[in-house]
């Protein structure tokens, strides 16, 4: 795996060796072709961050700041080895935390684009979404960019937009506050 754009292009990056289902190429090269137009300057927070593969594309790609948050031990010094790899060492937190742990000690409509890629067929990215929604941590014209399984759904989001693609047995939801009659 490696950066597939920006800053840090073509550099390698590392993977825990754990069961985590990195996000592909391919894929990781789809969702940045969405929000590009939005990373620019972002604050960015990259949760359930494995080897920090979605946060470091962001700051490649002209985010500001990345706050990756993973509970495993082995996903944080994956994450710290590949930021000293690619010489990143401001504007960055890693954080050993559970997900909703940290979420609630999170600061209001602090983040520009939230990362959201739990481990697969753990069924937990509607509480996550809701929870993120609930918390008010996402900025007013914020995206929240979930990655799951092809037979899972986000279900029972209010007021909010989201925009769905496939690619293979993934499935990509970017999700945005509702504004207005949007």
């Amino acid at each position: 795996m490696h950066i597939i754009s920006g800053k840090y292009k073509g550099h390698k990056l590392s993977i825990p060796k754990t069961h985590i289902h990195p996000t592909m190429d391919r894929v990781r090269e789809a969702i940045f072709s969405m929000i590009r137009d939005r990373l620019n300057d972002a604050v960015v927070l990259d949760i359930f961050a494995g080897s920090g593969s979605l946060g470091l594309e962001a700051l490649s790609q002209g985010a500001k700041i990345c706050h990756f948050v993973d509970k495993s031990f082995k996903s944080i010094n994956c994450i710290e080895k590949n930021l000293i790899k690619l010489n990143i060492n401001n504007n960055v937190k890693v954080i050993k935390n559970s997900t909703l742990n940290f979420l609630t000690k999170c600061n209001e409509n602090y983040y520009d684009i939230i990362f959201v890629d739990p481990p697969y067929r753990s069924k937990v990215i509607n509480d996550i979404v809701k929870e993120i929604f609930t918390l008010n941590i996402l900025k007013q014209e914020g995206l929240i960019v979930a990655e799951c399984r092809v037979d899972e759904n986000l279900s029972n989001i209010k007021n909010s937009y989201i925009k769905t693609k496939i690619y293979g047995d993934t499935k990509i939801f970017i999700i945005k506050k509702r504004i207005n009659n949007e």
